[in-house]
Formats: structure tokens, C-alpha cells, sequence
């Protein structure tokens, strides 16, 4: 046998023995095992999952539709570069989709063309180390995460170093390194540290994490963002990246959601500022004392929910949704709260898969 064959067979071999999960961004072993096993043993599981199969089935006669910068952050929904962005971002829901579908029945199909969507974004998309707009490519990442051990070597080179340019732009941009900027920042930076495996770039976000807990949020759990914009819509956006971050660092075996800065605040006490809110115990009316000026600003364009008006508690049902992957006591409220159809246990894929997370 030449050596060109031997190489070869070792390829071949390496790609069958790889296992189908990634890490802490995704699922390890144990936690692949036991998805599989709830989709088919809990009917609400199995709905969600057939969503799923019924987004990445379509996307395979899909072709990918990056932009070579996503517009979003500052932008009216009027604007054309936004609303190009927004119809390319719709890759990000198909990519996961695929990524999922394959981790749980193996199809090759889908983890091809999964693939492709991802190659696709990192041969045209650039950073701009806005975490406003590279916060939109979340689902791509976890994706990835998924896909990655399929990659070959180059492949693999090429999107490992896509997202670190990506990581390393964002963390070394000097804009807004407080409210939710920060956290939207932290939480990209986390997950391709993660993904990659790169433990400095890791610790130098748990620090930024303890810093943005610190800044960001006051003793009782009020995020200056909720000061700043008079909105639950901007708490909910300043806590629900940390929520995610935790999670990633949950399934690293880190225990983040509890971290208590010098002044006593935690993201758990972040995330329970807005329950009484949620269950109707107490309203609030968005907007009425923004100050900033850019929230007038689209109200006056005809955004509705940038101006007055009573807020919505099933706008918290993702992040309570998100935080059950560390705080199985909030997934109640997450059923309670969810906008549309009632729901039993399970209100959205990720809540199926944080149950698999936290082990119940």
C-alpha cells in the first residue's frame, strides 16, 4: 500500500471514529445518548424536533446567502443593507437546523449541507467588531460546534480561523465595553474560545464576565441598562447573552449563573428581577424615560415597540427558557410565560436541549 493510500485510509478512519458532538457549546457523549433517547420517549420533545427536521429538510434544496458584512446595529428596518442582512441571517436558522437533525439521526445529507451554509459564511462574511450585528451569528457557531469533527483539516483550518479573527476583533474593539454590547460581545468571544479550544482567550473572557456583572448591574439585579432605556426589552438583552455564556460555561463544569460580584449582584438575581414582572406582580411601560436618543428615533420611523407601552411578559420567555439550563426552577415560569401555544414542559428546541444539559 503507497503511502498516498495509507494517508488516505487514516482520513477515512478518523472521520468514522470522530465522535458526532464537539463539547461545551453543544452536547458531549452522554448528552447525545440521552436527547435521542427523550426525543423518543416524550411527545413534546419529538414535536419540536420534527420542526426542526422540517427547517433542515427544506434547506437542502437551499443554497447558502452570505453577506460579506452583516448591517443590523443603529439601522432602521427600512434600511436596505439591514434588510439584506436580515434575509441572509436566515441561513443561521438553517444551518442549526441541519446540524441538529444530523447529531440526532445521522443522516449525512443534512451534515453536508449543513457544512456548506457554514464554509459558505466563513469564504465571504467579515467581521466589523460590532457585537450588535456579530451576535446574529450564534446559531452558525453552536452549528459549527456540532459539525466540527466532520471538517477536514483544511476545512477546518479555514473556520477555526474565521471565527478567531472574528473573536479577536470583537474583544479588541474599544466601543461599549459595558450594558449589553459587552454581553453580546462576551458571549460570541466565549463561545468561538470554546469551539476553538483557545483556554486563553477562555479565562480573558471570565474575567471580562465578572467585570460586566460589576458594570452592568445593580445590587438588586437591574441591569444600567434597564436605567438607561427604560425597557425590560434592554434588560432582557443585556442578560440574556450572559444567560448563554453561563450555559457554555455550565457544560465546562463552571458554575457562572451563581458568581456574586463585590456587590452582592448575580446573573440568578439578574434573571429573578424579571419574574415578578413576568407573572404579574408588578407592569412596567417601555420606553417612557429612554434616554437615549436613538429609541425616539424609531419610534418616530414607526417601530412600535420602541415607543410607550405596557411590556409584554411573554417577551421573557427565552431567557427564562435559556436560564433552565442551569436553573430547572425557571423552566415553570418559561411554560407560564411563552408566547402562543401552551406547552406542557418543553417551549422551544433549546429548552429540550438545556433539559438534556442539566440532566433532567
Amino acid at each position: 500500500m503507497t503511502i498516498r493510500n495509507i494517508f488516505l485510509l487514516l482520513c477515512v478512519i478518523e472521520l468514522f471514529l470522530t465522535p458526532a458532538w464537539a463539547g461545551p457549546v453543544s452536547l458531549d457523549a452522554g448528552q447525545v445518548a440521552t436527547l435521542r433517547e427523550l426525543i423518543k420517549q416524550n411527545d413534546e420533545a419529538a414535536g419540536l424536533y420534527r420542526q426542526q427536521y422540517k427547517i433542515a429538510a427544506s434547506a437542502l434544496n437551499d443554497d447558502p446567502d452570505p453577506v460579506r458584512v452583516l448591517v443590523g446595529e443603529g439601522k432602521l428596518n427600512s434600511d436596505p443593507d439591514k434588510i439584506k442582512s436580515d434575509t441572509a441571517l436566515h441561513d443561521m436558522q438553517k444551518a442549526n437546523a441541519l446540524a441538529w437533525v444530523w447529531l440526532v439521526g445521522q443522516d449525512d445529507r443534512f451534515a453536508q449541507k449543513g457544512s456548506e451554509f457554514i464554509l459558505a459564511w466563513a469564504r465571504v462574511n467579515k467581521p466589523d467588531g460590532d457585537p450588535i450585528n456579530e451576535t446574529k451569528l450564534e446559531p452558525l457557531i453552536v452549528a459549527y460546534d456540532v459539525l466540527r469533527p466532520r471538517f477536514t483539516p483544511q476545512d477546518r483550518a479555514l473556520v477555526d480561523a474565521w471565527l478567531e479573527n472574528r473573536a479577536n476583533m470583537l474583544w479588541n474593539d474599544p466601543r461599549h465595553r459595558t450594558e449589553n454590547w459587552q454581553s453580546h460581545r462576551l458571549k460570541i468571544v466565549g463561545m468561538v474560545a470554546t469551539v476553538t479550544d483557545d483556554e486563553q482567550l477562555w479565562m480573558a473572557v471570565e474575567q471580562g464576565f465578572k467585570r460586566q456583572m460589576s458594570l452592568s448591574f445593580l445590587p438588586g439585579g437591574a441591569s444600567t441598562d434597564f436605567g438607561l432605556r427604560d425597557a425590560m426589552h434592554y434588560h432582557l438583552y443585556s442578560v440574556l447573552p450572559l444567560v448563554t455564556l453561563a450555559c457554555v460555561a455550565h457544560q465546562r463544569r463552571h458554575d457562572w449563573y451563581n458568581y456574586q460580584a463585590p456587590s452582592g449582584v448575580s446573573l440568578r438575581s439578574a434573571v429573578e428581577f424579571v419574574e415578578p414582572y413576568a407573572l404579574g406582580k408588578k407592569t412596567h411601560v417601555e420606553f417612557a424615560h429612554s434616554k437615549v436618543s436613538f429609541d425616539k428615533v424609531r419610534a418616530a420611523a414607526g417601530e412600535k415597540e420602541y415607543s410607550e407601552h405596557i411590556w409584554s411578559s411573554c417577551e421573557s420567555g427565552p431567557m427564562f427558557s435559556e436560564a433552565s439550563c442551569v436553573d430547572p426552577g425557571v423552566r415553570d415560569i418559561a411554560v407560564k410565560v411563552w408566547c402562543g401555544v401552551r406547552h406542557r414542559q418543553f417551549v422551544d428546541w433549546n429548552s429540550v436541549l438545556n433539559s438534556v444539559r442539566r440532566g433532567n
